[in-house]
Protein backbone atom coordinates (compact mmCIF):
# COMPACT_ATOMS: atom_id res chain seq x y z
CA UNK A 1 0.00 0.00 0.00
CA UNK A 2 3.48 2.45 0.56
CA UNK A 3 3.70 2.46 -3.35
CA UNK A 4 1.14 4.85 -4.40
CA UNK A 5 1.54 7.81 -1.80
CA UNK A 6 5.32 7.37 -1.93
CA UNK A 7 5.08 7.76 -6.18
CA UNK A 8 2.64 10.48 -6.37
CA UNK A 9 3.72 13.24 -8.26
CA UNK A 10 3.04 15.66 -5.48
CA UNK A 11 5.32 14.45 -3.24
CA UNK A 12 8.14 14.43 -5.92
CA UNK A 13 7.09 18.35 -5.96
CA UNK A 14 7.62 18.24 -2.15
CA UNK A 15 10.57 17.00 -2.20
CA UNK A 16 11.67 19.04 -5.06
CA UNK A 17 10.90 22.60 -3.50
CA UNK A 18 12.31 21.56 0.06
CA UNK A 19 15.94 20.35 -1.93
CA UNK A 20 15.63 23.65 -4.02
CA UNK A 21 15.62 25.68 -0.46
CA UNK A 22 12.86 27.89 -1.81
CA UNK A 23 11.14 27.45 1.91
CA UNK A 24 14.17 28.21 3.50
CA UNK A 25 14.83 26.16 6.35
CA UNK A 26 11.81 23.63 6.61
CA UNK A 27 10.81 23.19 10.67
CA UNK A 28 7.35 21.82 10.51
CA UNK A 29 5.09 19.22 8.11
CA UNK A 30 1.54 18.27 8.94
CA UNK A 31 0.34 15.49 6.54
CA UNK A 32 -3.35 14.22 6.85
CA UNK A 33 -4.24 11.10 5.23
CA UNK A 34 -7.90 10.11 4.51
CA UNK A 35 -8.69 6.69 3.98
CA UNK A 36 -11.71 4.06 2.76
CA UNK A 37 -11.20 0.34 2.66
CA UNK A 38 -13.03 -1.88 0.01
CA UNK A 39 -16.26 -3.67 1.06
CA UNK A 40 -15.14 -7.03 3.32
CA UNK A 41 -16.07 -9.85 0.94
CA UNK A 42 -17.16 -12.49 3.90
CA UNK A 43 -15.51 -15.40 5.30
CA UNK A 44 -12.05 -15.09 7.62
CA UNK A 45 -11.19 -11.45 8.36
CA UNK A 46 -8.53 -9.83 6.70
CA UNK A 47 -5.65 -8.34 8.09
CA UNK A 48 -6.96 -4.91 7.87
CA UNK A 49 -9.74 -6.14 10.49
CA UNK A 50 -7.84 -8.98 12.14
CA UNK A 51 -4.82 -7.14 13.29
CA UNK A 52 -5.59 -3.99 14.92
CA UNK A 53 -2.16 -2.32 14.36
CA UNK A 54 -2.97 -2.85 10.24
CA UNK A 55 -4.03 0.72 9.15
CA UNK A 56 -1.10 2.06 11.04
CA UNK A 57 1.44 -0.12 9.35
CA UNK A 58 -0.55 0.43 5.69
CA UNK A 59 -0.87 4.14 5.76
CA UNK A 60 1.51 5.05 8.56
CA UNK A 61 4.26 3.50 6.84
CA UNK A 62 4.93 6.10 3.46
CA UNK A 63 3.53 9.10 5.61
CA UNK A 64 6.13 8.50 8.15
CA UNK A 65 8.58 8.26 5.44
CA UNK A 66 7.61 11.58 3.74
CA UNK A 67 8.05 12.81 6.99
CA UNK A 68 11.43 11.55 7.37
CA UNK A 69 12.28 12.37 3.98
CA UNK A 70 11.22 16.33 4.72
CA UNK A 71 12.47 16.69 8.10
CA UNK A 72 15.05 14.38 8.74
CA UNK A 73 15.79 11.41 10.55
CA UNK A 74 13.01 10.22 13.15
CA UNK A 75 14.19 10.79 16.96
CA UNK A 76 10.52 9.79 18.28
CA UNK A 77 7.13 9.08 17.86
CA UNK A 78 4.07 9.81 20.11
CA UNK A 79 1.11 8.35 18.59
CA UNK A 80 -2.77 7.85 20.01
CA UNK A 81 -5.28 5.85 18.32
CA UNK A 82 -9.04 5.54 18.49
CA UNK A 83 -12.71 4.59 17.27
CA UNK A 84 -14.60 6.63 15.74
CA UNK A 85 -17.03 4.51 13.51
CA UNK A 86 -16.52 5.42 9.85
CA UNK A 87 -15.20 1.99 9.50
CA UNK A 88 -16.80 0.04 12.71
CA UNK A 89 -14.63 -2.62 11.48
CA UNK A 90 -11.53 -1.45 11.99
CA UNK A 91 -10.19 -1.41 15.82
CA UNK A 92 -9.10 1.71 15.49
CA UNK A 93 -10.04 4.07 12.58
CA UNK A 94 -8.19 7.18 13.26
CA UNK A 95 -4.72 7.62 14.67
CA UNK A 96 -2.53 10.94 15.52
CA UNK A 97 1.43 11.36 15.83
CA UNK A 98 3.41 13.95 16.79
CA UNK A 99 7.13 12.79 14.78
CA UNK A 100 10.46 14.26 16.26
CA UNK A 101 12.57 14.75 13.54
CA UNK A 102 16.26 15.59 13.89
CA UNK A 103 15.17 19.35 11.89
CA UNK A 104 11.51 19.61 13.08
CA UNK A 105 8.39 18.45 13.99
CA UNK A 106 5.61 16.09 11.75
CA UNK A 107 2.20 15.78 12.81
CA UNK A 108 0.32 13.40 11.22
CA UNK A 109 -3.69 12.59 11.14
CA UNK A 110 -4.79 9.02 9.22
CA UNK A 111 -8.60 8.75 9.52
CA UNK A 112 -11.02 6.61 8.02
CA UNK A 113 -13.92 8.88 8.99
CA UNK A 114 -13.92 11.47 6.96
CA UNK A 115 -16.17 11.42 3.69
CA UNK A 116 -15.32 11.58 0.98
CA UNK A 117 -11.52 10.85 2.67
CA UNK A 118 -9.20 13.94 1.98
CA UNK A 119 -5.46 14.40 2.20
CA UNK A 120 -3.49 16.99 2.64
CA UNK A 121 0.26 18.08 3.26
CA UNK A 122 1.67 20.94 4.22
CA UNK A 123 5.49 21.98 4.33
CA UNK A 124 6.44 24.73 6.66
CA UNK A 125 10.00 26.73 6.56
CA UNK A 126 11.55 29.80 7.38
CA UNK A 127 10.56 31.49 3.92
CA UNK A 128 6.90 30.45 2.85
CA UNK A 129 4.97 27.64 3.23
CA UNK A 130 3.78 24.80 0.69
CA UNK A 131 0.28 23.01 0.47
CA UNK A 132 -0.17 20.29 -1.38
CA UNK A 133 -4.09 18.08 -1.87
CA UNK A 134 -5.15 16.11 -2.45
CA UNK A 135 -2.84 13.19 -2.51
CA UNK A 136 -2.89 9.87 -3.84
CA UNK A 137 -6.62 7.99 -3.58
CA UNK A 138 -7.08 5.44 -1.47
CA UNK A 139 -9.95 3.96 -4.00
CA UNK A 140 -10.20 3.86 -7.51
CA UNK A 141 -5.89 2.77 -8.05
CA UNK A 142 -4.45 0.68 -10.73
CA UNK A 143 -5.61 -2.57 -11.65
CA UNK A 144 -2.01 -4.29 -10.02
CA UNK A 145 -1.97 -1.97 -6.89
CA UNK A 146 -6.03 -2.56 -6.32
CA UNK A 147 -5.23 -5.93 -6.41
CA UNK A 148 -2.96 -5.41 -3.11
CA UNK A 149 -5.13 -3.33 -1.69
CA UNK A 150 -8.07 -5.96 -2.08
CA UNK A 151 -6.13 -8.68 -0.46
CA UNK A 152 -4.28 -6.51 1.94
CA UNK A 153 -0.93 -7.52 1.15
CA UNK A 154 1.63 -5.52 2.43
CA UNK A 155 4.95 -5.00 0.10
CA UNK A 156 7.82 -5.70 1.49
CA UNK A 157 9.89 -3.02 3.38
CA UNK A 158 12.76 -3.58 1.25
CA UNK A 159 10.57 -3.07 -2.12
CA UNK A 160 8.29 0.04 -0.95
CA UNK A 161 10.45 2.67 -0.79
CA UNK A 162 10.34 2.91 2.97
CA UNK A 163 13.51 3.44 5.17
CA UNK A 164 14.17 0.34 7.48
CA UNK A 165 14.30 2.79 10.71
CA UNK A 166 10.86 4.20 9.72
CA UNK A 167 9.40 0.80 9.65
CA UNK A 168 10.93 -0.03 13.25
CA UNK A 169 8.92 3.15 14.35
CA UNK A 170 6.02 1.78 12.40
CA UNK A 171 6.26 -1.69 14.60
CA UNK A 172 6.42 0.32 17.79
CA UNK A 173 3.20 2.33 17.34
CA UNK A 174 1.34 -0.70 15.93
CA UNK A 175 2.21 -3.01 18.01
CA UNK A 176 1.54 -1.06 21.10
CA UNK A 177 -1.96 -0.60 19.50
CA UNK A 178 -2.45 -4.30 19.25
CA UNK A 179 -1.33 -4.88 22.97
CA UNK A 180 -3.95 -2.36 24.08
CA UNK A 181 -6.94 -3.94 21.91
CA UNK A 182 -5.69 -7.40 23.00
CA UNK A 183 -6.19 -5.96 26.52
CA UNK A 184 -9.54 -4.63 25.93
CA UNK A 185 -10.80 -7.85 24.19
CA UNK A 186 -9.42 -10.07 27.65
CA UNK A 187 -12.23 -8.16 29.58
CA UNK A 188 -15.11 -9.43 27.68
CA UNK A 189 -14.94 -13.21 28.41
CA UNK A 190 -17.93 -15.68 27.22
CA UNK A 191 -19.78 -17.34 29.61
CA UNK A 192 -20.21 -21.28 28.86
CA UNK A 193 -24.01 -20.59 28.36
CA UNK A 194 -26.33 -17.87 28.34
CA UNK A 195 -30.21 -17.34 27.80
CA UNK A 196 -30.16 -14.90 24.98
CA UNK A 197 -27.64 -13.46 22.34
CA UNK A 198 -28.69 -10.22 20.46
CA UNK A 199 -27.05 -9.55 16.59
CA UNK A 200 -26.17 -5.95 15.57
CA UNK A 201 -26.42 -5.10 19.25
CA UNK A 202 -25.09 -1.80 18.11
CA UNK A 203 -27.62 -0.13 16.05
CA UNK A 204 -30.98 1.25 17.39
CA UNK A 205 -33.52 -1.83 17.69
CA UNK A 206 -30.91 -4.56 18.60
CA UNK A 207 -30.01 -1.85 21.46
CA UNK A 208 -33.13 -1.38 22.48
CA UNK A 209 -33.74 -5.29 22.71
CA UNK A 210 -30.82 -5.50 24.66
CA UNK A 211 -31.60 -2.58 27.18
CA UNK A 212 -35.11 -4.22 27.52
CA UNK A 213 -33.67 -7.76 28.34
CA UNK A 214 -30.96 -6.36 31.13
CA UNK A 215 -33.93 -4.38 32.81
CA UNK A 216 -35.94 -7.45 32.62
CA UNK A 217 -33.85 -9.35 34.56
CA UNK A 218 -31.89 -11.41 31.64
CA UNK A 219 -28.62 -12.66 31.28
CA UNK A 220 -27.51 -11.74 27.84
CA UNK A 221 -24.67 -12.02 25.18
CA UNK A 222 -24.42 -9.21 22.76
CA UNK A 223 -22.48 -9.41 18.99
CA UNK A 224 -21.28 -6.17 18.05
CA UNK A 225 -18.66 -5.38 15.66
CA UNK A 226 -16.07 -3.73 17.54
CA UNK A 227 -15.05 -3.05 21.45
CA UNK A 228 -17.93 -1.18 22.92
CA UNK A 229 -17.61 2.58 24.42
CA UNK A 230 -19.89 1.58 26.94
CA UNK A 231 -20.74 -1.71 28.16
CA UNK A 232 -24.19 -2.31 29.03
CA UNK A 233 -23.30 -3.55 32.80
CA UNK A 234 -24.02 -7.15 32.85
CA UNK A 235 -23.68 -7.71 28.97
CA UNK A 236 -20.98 -10.41 27.59
CA UNK A 237 -19.89 -9.08 24.47
CA UNK A 238 -18.85 -11.33 21.42
CA UNK A 239 -17.08 -9.07 19.07
CA UNK A 240 -16.77 -9.79 15.37
CA UNK A 241 -18.20 -9.37 11.84
CA UNK A 242 -21.77 -11.15 10.88
CA UNK A 243 -19.76 -11.79 7.73
CA UNK A 244 -17.36 -14.02 9.53
CA UNK A 245 -18.24 -17.53 10.21
CA UNK A 246 -15.75 -17.87 13.13
CA UNK A 247 -17.34 -14.94 14.81
CA UNK A 248 -20.88 -15.70 14.53
CA UNK A 249 -20.14 -19.22 15.68
CA UNK A 250 -18.67 -17.97 18.43
CA UNK A 251 -21.00 -15.66 19.62
CA UNK A 252 -23.88 -18.03 19.14
CA UNK A 253 -22.12 -21.18 21.38
CA UNK A 254 -24.17 -21.55 24.64
CA UNK A 255 -27.31 -19.09 23.63
CA UNK A 256 -30.12 -20.66 23.90
CA UNK A 257 -32.23 -17.83 22.06
CA UNK A 258 -30.62 -16.11 19.39
CA UNK A 259 -32.44 -12.55 18.53
CA UNK A 260 -30.70 -12.12 14.78
CA UNK A 261 -31.48 -7.98 14.84
CA UNK A 262 -28.42 -7.31 12.95
CA UNK A 263 -28.50 -6.43 8.98
CA UNK A 264 -26.46 -3.78 6.85
CA UNK A 265 -28.49 -0.41 6.87
CA UNK A 266 -25.81 1.27 4.38
CA UNK A 267 -23.42 0.47 1.50
CA UNK A 268 -24.17 -1.12 -2.18
CA UNK A 269 -25.01 -4.55 -2.48
CA UNK A 270 -21.32 -5.89 -1.17
CA UNK A 271 -22.26 -4.40 1.90
CA UNK A 272 -25.69 -5.83 2.03
CA UNK A 273 -24.63 -9.19 0.62
CA UNK A 274 -21.80 -9.53 3.75
CA UNK A 275 -23.96 -7.90 6.54
CA UNK A 276 -27.56 -9.04 5.61
CA UNK A 277 -27.59 -12.46 3.58
CA UNK A 278 -24.31 -14.10 4.61
CA UNK A 279 -24.54 -12.78 8.30
CA UNK A 280 -28.07 -14.70 8.61
CA UNK A 281 -26.90 -17.45 6.93
CA UNK A 282 -23.90 -17.72 9.32
CA UNK A 283 -26.42 -17.34 11.73
CA UNK A 284 -28.75 -20.45 10.78
CA UNK A 285 -25.65 -22.23 10.27
CA UNK A 286 -24.54 -21.75 14.48
CA UNK A 287 -27.81 -22.19 15.36
CA UNK A 288 -28.20 -25.82 14.09
CA UNK A 289 -24.58 -26.20 14.56
CA UNK A 290 -25.55 -25.38 18.95
CA UNK A 291 -29.20 -26.76 18.92
CA UNK A 292 -30.68 -23.22 20.08
CA UNK A 293 -33.83 -23.69 21.05
CA UNK A 294 -35.50 -20.60 19.17
CA UNK A 295 -33.98 -18.03 16.55
CA UNK A 296 -36.09 -14.85 16.32
CA UNK A 297 -35.29 -13.18 12.74
CA UNK A 298 -35.90 -9.47 12.19
CA UNK A 299 -37.08 -9.05 8.79
CA UNK A 300 -38.55 -6.32 6.81
CA UNK A 301 -41.71 -5.29 5.27
CA UNK A 302 -39.87 -4.06 2.32
CA UNK A 303 -39.71 -7.93 0.95
CA UNK A 304 -43.36 -7.63 -0.12
CA UNK A 305 -44.50 -6.57 -3.39
CA UNK A 306 -45.65 -3.41 -2.91
CA UNK A 307 -46.51 -2.18 -6.15
CA UNK A 308 -48.09 -6.01 -7.13
CA UNK A 309 -50.00 -5.74 -3.97
CA UNK A 310 -51.05 -2.14 -4.64
CA UNK A 311 -52.14 -3.11 -8.11
CA UNK A 312 -54.56 -5.83 -6.99
CA UNK A 313 -56.15 -3.53 -4.68
CA UNK A 314 -55.64 -5.77 -1.50
CA UNK A 315 -54.48 -5.19 2.26
CA UNK A 316 -51.07 -5.96 3.08
CA UNK A 317 -50.46 -8.95 5.46
CA UNK A 318 -48.64 -12.15 5.97
CA UNK A 319 -49.84 -13.65 2.81
CA UNK A 320 -48.84 -10.86 0.18
CA UNK A 321 -46.66 -11.93 -2.73
CA UNK A 322 -43.01 -11.09 -2.37
CA UNK A 323 -40.85 -8.81 -4.22
CA UNK A 324 -40.38 -10.68 -7.89
CA UNK A 325 -38.21 -7.47 -8.52
CA UNK A 326 -35.56 -7.02 -5.80
CA UNK A 327 -32.58 -5.51 -7.92
CA UNK A 328 -34.71 -2.80 -9.09
CA UNK A 329 -36.28 -2.67 -5.61
CA UNK A 330 -32.53 -1.81 -4.06
CA UNK A 331 -29.29 -3.45 -2.06
CA UNK A 332 -31.15 -3.58 0.88
CA UNK A 333 -34.88 -5.09 -0.36
CA UNK A 334 -32.61 -7.82 -2.42
CA UNK A 335 -30.47 -9.01 0.81
CA UNK A 336 -33.44 -9.36 3.41
CA UNK A 337 -35.48 -10.48 0.47
CA UNK A 338 -33.30 -13.34 0.47
CA UNK A 339 -32.25 -13.71 4.05
CA UNK A 340 -35.46 -14.25 4.88
CA UNK A 341 -35.79 -17.06 2.40
CA UNK A 342 -33.05 -18.47 3.97
CA UNK A 343 -34.77 -18.53 7.77
CA UNK A 344 -37.94 -19.98 6.24
CA UNK A 345 -36.03 -22.78 4.24
CA UNK A 346 -34.28 -23.39 8.00
CA UNK A 347 -37.42 -23.40 9.71
CA UNK A 348 -39.38 -25.65 7.32
CA UNK A 349 -36.29 -27.82 7.98
CA UNK A 350 -36.26 -28.74 11.29
CA UNK A 351 -34.90 -24.71 12.77
CA UNK A 352 -36.80 -23.62 15.41
CA UNK A 353 -37.62 -20.35 14.24
CA UNK A 354 -40.41 -17.23 13.98
CA UNK A 355 -39.82 -14.25 11.26
CA UNK A 356 -40.81 -11.07 12.36
CA UNK A 357 -41.50 -8.07 9.94
CA UNK A 358 -41.70 -4.48 11.23
CA UNK A 359 -43.19 -2.07 9.08
CA UNK A 360 -41.37 1.65 9.14
CA UNK A 361 -39.71 1.80 12.50
CA UNK A 362 -39.10 5.27 14.34
CA UNK A 363 -37.71 6.14 17.78
CA UNK A 364 -34.22 5.04 19.63
CA UNK A 365 -32.57 7.47 17.16
CA UNK A 366 -34.27 6.12 14.34
CA UNK A 367 -35.73 9.26 12.20
CA UNK A 368 -39.20 9.62 11.53
CA UNK A 369 -39.53 12.01 9.10
CA UNK A 370 -37.34 10.15 6.30
CA UNK A 371 -37.03 9.78 2.44
CA UNK A 372 -40.90 7.72 2.51
CA UNK A 373 -41.89 11.09 4.45
CA UNK A 374 -40.49 13.54 2.89
CA UNK A 375 -36.95 15.58 2.41
CA UNK A 376 -35.48 18.34 3.63
CA UNK A 377 -34.89 21.17 0.13
CA UNK A 378 -34.65 24.83 0.94
CA UNK A 379 -35.76 25.37 4.11
CA UNK A 380 -38.88 23.43 3.26
CA UNK A 381 -40.64 19.42 3.06
CA UNK A 382 -40.40 17.81 -0.38
CA UNK A 383 -43.00 15.36 -0.36
CA UNK A 384 -43.29 13.13 -3.18
CA UNK A 385 -47.03 12.51 -3.90
CA UNK A 386 -49.64 14.54 -2.80
CA UNK A 387 -49.06 13.92 1.14
CA UNK A 388 -51.82 11.30 1.64
CA UNK A 389 -49.71 8.22 1.77
CA UNK A 390 -50.42 5.71 3.92
CA UNK A 391 -47.24 4.86 6.30
CA UNK A 392 -46.57 1.33 7.93
CA UNK A 393 -45.28 3.16 11.01
CA UNK A 394 -44.13 1.16 14.09
CA UNK A 395 -42.73 2.62 17.28
CA UNK A 396 -39.57 1.02 17.84
CA UNK A 397 -40.65 0.21 21.97
CA UNK A 398 -43.58 -1.58 20.74
CA UNK A 399 -41.40 -4.11 18.23
CA UNK A 400 -39.06 -4.27 21.14
CA UNK A 401 -42.40 -5.67 22.88
CA UNK A 402 -43.68 -7.72 19.85
CA UNK A 403 -39.86 -9.73 19.74
CA UNK A 404 -40.64 -10.33 23.72
CA UNK A 405 -44.17 -11.86 22.89
CA UNK A 406 -42.50 -14.04 20.21
CA UNK A 407 -39.84 -15.41 22.94
CA UNK A 408 -42.64 -15.73 25.43
CA UNK A 409 -45.18 -17.60 22.84
CA UNK A 410 -42.14 -19.97 22.09
CA UNK A 411 -42.89 -19.38 18.58
CA UNK A 412 -40.43 -22.04 16.27
CA UNK A 413 -42.30 -22.88 13.31
CA UNK A 414 -41.28 -20.59 11.04
CA UNK A 415 -44.25 -18.20 11.71
CA UNK A 416 -44.20 -15.06 9.93
CA UNK A 417 -45.69 -11.64 11.60
CA UNK A 418 -45.83 -8.46 10.74
CA UNK A 419 -45.47 -5.48 13.29
CA UNK A 420 -47.44 -2.29 11.89
CA UNK A 421 -49.28 -0.18 14.06
CA UNK A 422 -53.64 0.02 13.74
CA UNK A 423 -53.32 3.86 13.23
CA UNK A 424 -52.88 4.67 9.70
CA UNK A 425 -51.00 8.38 9.28
CA UNK A 426 -50.50 9.91 6.08
CA UNK A 427 -47.00 11.54 5.30
CA UNK A 428 -49.55 14.60 6.12
CA UNK A 429 -50.31 13.32 9.31
CA UNK A 430 -46.68 13.18 10.23
CA UNK A 431 -45.23 16.34 8.96
CA UNK A 432 -48.55 18.15 10.91
CA UNK A 433 -47.45 16.25 14.35
CA UNK A 434 -43.35 17.06 13.57
CA UNK A 435 -42.19 18.50 10.97
CA UNK A 436 -41.90 21.30 13.15
CA UNK A 437 -44.38 24.12 11.41
CA UNK A 438 -41.97 24.38 8.32
CA UNK A 439 -44.06 24.40 5.13
CA UNK A 440 -44.17 21.79 2.14
CA UNK A 441 -43.74 21.09 -1.22
CA UNK A 442 -45.77 18.47 -3.08
CA UNK A 443 -44.59 16.97 -6.37
CA UNK A 444 -47.44 15.42 -8.18
CA UNK A 445 -46.87 11.36 -8.64
CA UNK A 446 -46.83 11.44 -12.22
CA UNK A 447 -44.10 14.03 -12.19
CA UNK A 448 -42.07 11.64 -9.70
CA UNK A 449 -42.53 8.97 -12.13
CA UNK A 450 -41.79 10.75 -14.98
CA UNK A 451 -38.42 11.87 -13.65
CA UNK A 452 -37.58 8.35 -12.15
CA UNK A 453 -38.19 6.78 -15.67
CA UNK A 454 -35.85 9.74 -17.55
CA UNK A 455 -32.82 9.26 -14.65
CA UNK A 456 -33.04 5.27 -16.03
CA UNK A 457 -31.88 6.30 -19.75
CA UNK A 458 -28.06 7.90 -18.82
CA UNK A 459 -27.33 5.01 -16.13
CA UNK A 460 -28.91 2.39 -18.35
CA UNK A 461 -26.52 2.98 -21.03
CA UNK A 462 -23.44 2.46 -18.81
CA UNK A 463 -25.12 -0.76 -17.56
CA UNK A 464 -26.41 0.52 -14.05
CA UNK A 465 -29.57 1.13 -12.22
CA UNK A 466 -31.16 4.22 -11.21
CA UNK A 467 -31.04 4.39 -7.60
CA UNK A 468 -34.88 6.61 -8.44
CA UNK A 469 -35.81 4.41 -11.07
CA UNK A 470 -39.55 4.27 -12.10
CA UNK A 471 -40.09 1.02 -10.74
CA UNK A 472 -38.39 1.88 -6.98
CA UNK A 473 -40.26 4.74 -7.20
CA UNK A 474 -43.88 3.28 -8.29
CA UNK A 475 -43.15 0.58 -5.03
CA UNK A 476 -42.38 3.89 -2.70
CA UNK A 477 -45.21 5.35 -3.63
CA UNK A 478 -47.77 2.49 -3.71
CA UNK A 479 -51.01 3.05 -1.98
CA UNK A 480 -51.41 0.30 0.08
CA UNK A 481 -53.74 -0.68 2.77
CA UNK A 482 -51.59 -2.17 6.24
CA UNK A 483 -53.07 -4.77 7.81
CA UNK A 484 -52.31 -6.17 11.21
CA UNK A 485 -52.30 -9.93 10.52
CA UNK A 486 -51.42 -12.29 12.38
CA UNK A 487 -49.72 -10.32 14.78
CA UNK A 488 -52.33 -10.14 17.66
CA UNK A 489 -53.18 -13.65 17.11
CA UNK A 490 -49.92 -15.54 17.63
CA UNK A 491 -48.14 -12.46 19.90
CA UNK A 492 -51.13 -11.28 21.63
CA UNK A 493 -49.73 -7.84 20.52
CA UNK A 494 -51.29 -4.36 20.28
CA UNK A 495 -48.69 -1.78 20.50
CA UNK A 496 -48.25 -0.47 24.10
CA UNK A 497 -46.85 3.33 23.02
CA UNK A 498 -48.12 3.46 19.64
CA UNK A 499 -47.41 6.23 16.69
CA UNK A 500 -48.74 8.87 18.21
CA UNK A 501 -47.79 8.63 21.73
CA UNK A 502 -44.30 7.66 19.84
CA UNK A 503 -43.82 10.70 17.68
CA UNK A 504 -44.23 12.82 21.23
CA UNK A 505 -41.66 10.88 23.19
CA UNK A 506 -39.94 11.68 20.34
CA UNK A 507 -39.92 15.26 20.18
CA UNK A 508 -39.83 15.86 23.75
CA UNK A 509 -36.41 13.67 23.90
CA UNK A 510 -35.46 16.95 21.56
CA UNK A 511 -36.47 19.59 23.50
Amino acid sequence: MSAALLLDPKIARARAVVRSGALGQVSAVELVCGASYPPFEGGPLPPRYRDAGHPFRDLGRPCLQIIQDLLGPIEDVEASWRSVGGDPDLAYDEWRARVRCQHGEGQLLLSWNEKPAKSQLVVRGTRGELRLEPLAPRRGLSGAFHKLVRRDVEPPAAEDGVDADVGAWIEKVARAAEAEHAAQLARFELSAAVPFLVTGASGALGGATLRRLVADGQRVRAMVRRVPAQPVPGVEYAIGNLGDPAAVDRAVKGAAVVLHVGAATRGGWPEHRVGTLLGTRHVIDACKQHGVTQLVYISSMSVIDWAGTAHQGTTVDEAAALEPRPEERGAYTRAKLEAEKLVVAAAAAGLPAVILRPGQIFGGGIQLINGAVARRAGGRWLVLGDGTLELPLVYIDDVVDAIMAAVEKRLTRGEIVQLIDGEALTQRDVLDLAGGGVKSIRVPRALVFGLGKLSELPLGAFGRPSPIGLYRLQSALARLRWGRGKAEALLGWRPRVGVREGIRRELSRKS
